[in-house]
């Protein structure tokens, strides 16, 4: 199984001198590592996991002696040096990968502008995270490695607190990979920092529907909740106080009937709802916002017009919206929730199915 490096928001203090290099389009082919070279790959994995680098190291070195042009033990040795750490090892493994048309071709990219970005240089990144989205483009069968170099690029966007890149990157690798949970959830972050609400949360519905009980989830239950139930009622009139963000931006789209309208959806109810439970008052509130904006064509041209809103609109098409609903409650630490889900156990798995698997139109 391929084992992503994962880029966090702390600047790590190498004392290494890195040079940005150019990086050049791929011209060689891989070799497939034999049976015998995947099981010491594996015993490599193994070691690493554990934290014994040395010895991981020594496994991947004894395939490269016997094959090397493969790629993947070119990444897992990168790996290793990296988390030893051996950053000059690490980019000098990195280089050599990045010459091969592989599978592994985004990750050693990832690694090198890692490196540079950690040591102070997110130009260098950023340069070399183009660079590799503009050989990756001219090649086949690479959205998945395209999703994965926009989202790493935009991550290092947010560190510079540069968030209109930032939000164009993370829009990208949605874009390229609808299944690929992190970038929606880093889209979630940057959308609510920039005071953009529903396009906020629709990115936190499509990470719930991908992601499960982690922290991130919670976060984006949260994102969702504190958007949709906005409003909040004076204990004492019964008067909704809604607050209008008159300067909110529209580049996303123009929401502002809906800035409007969630505050309510909660929080007006009818004689017909006070034997609900605030669980389905909530489900309701849910199936009715995901309707107004299926039914919104002035969206259609926009980014989450073209991705969020066609995957709501199918979810509530296909009866999944109360079990979506009731997922973030869950999410939230509801155990009424967490009860009618298991009630409702099998209707939730086959939604998570549908959701993991579903891809929208480019």
């Amino acid at each position: 199984m391929k084992r992503y490096l994962i880029l966090y928001f702390v600047v790590g203090l190498f004392c290494i001198t890195v040079s940005a290099q150019k990086i050049s389009k791929p011209t060689l082919t891989p070799t497939e590592p034999n049976e015998a070279q995947k099981n010491l790959i594996q015993q490599g994995i193994a070691l690493h996991a554990a934290k014994k680098y040395d010895e991981a190291i020594k496994q991947y070195q004894q395939v490269l002696q016997e094959n090397p042009d493969s790629t993947v033990a070119l990444y897992e040795l990168t790996l290793s040096y990296f988390n030893k750490p051996d950053h000059e090892k690490a980019l000098e493994t990195a280089f050599k990968g990045t010459k091969y048309k592989s599978k592994e071709l985004a990750l050693f990219y990832e690694i090198i502008a890692n490196i540079w970005d950690d040591k102070g240089k997110p130009d260098d990144a950023v340069k070399l995270y183009l660079d590799g989205i503009k050989i990756l483009k001219d090649g086949k069968d690479f959205d998945a490695q395209l999703s994965s170099l926009y989202y790493n690029l935009g991550i290092t966007y947010t560190r510079q607190k540069k968030y209109t890149e930032s939000r164009e990157a993370l829009k990208n690798a949605v874009r390229y990979d609808f299944g690929y949970a992190s970038p929606n959830y880093f889209l979630a972050e940057v959308f609510t920092g920039t005071k953009y609400k529903v396009p906020a949360l629709l990115a936190a519905a499509r990470f719930i529907s991908l992601e499960l009980n982690t922290p991130r989830a919670k976060r984006s239950a949260t994102i969702f909740l504190e958007i949709l139930n906005s409003a909040k009622k004076d204990e004492k009139t019964g008067n909704i106080n809604i607050f209008l963000d008159m300067n909110a931006p529209k580049d996303e789209g123009d929401f502002t009937i809906y800035d409007f309208l969630l505050g309510t959806l909660t929080t007006v109810k009818s004689e017909k709802d006070k034997n609900k439970s605030e669980d389905e008052i909530f489900a309701e509130a849910v199936d009715s916002l995901i309707a107004m904006l299926s039914e919104d064509k002035k969206l259609s041209k926009t980014f989450v017009g073209k991705t969020y809103i066609p995957f709501i609109a199918e979810m509530k098409k296909n009866g999944y919206s109360k079990i979506f609903a009731y997922l973030v409650l869950q999410q939230d630490g509801s155990q009424t929730a967490e009860k009618w889900l298991t009630d409702n156990s099998q209707k939730s798995s086959e939604f998570m199915n549908w959701a993991k698997t579903y891809k929208p139109a480019r």
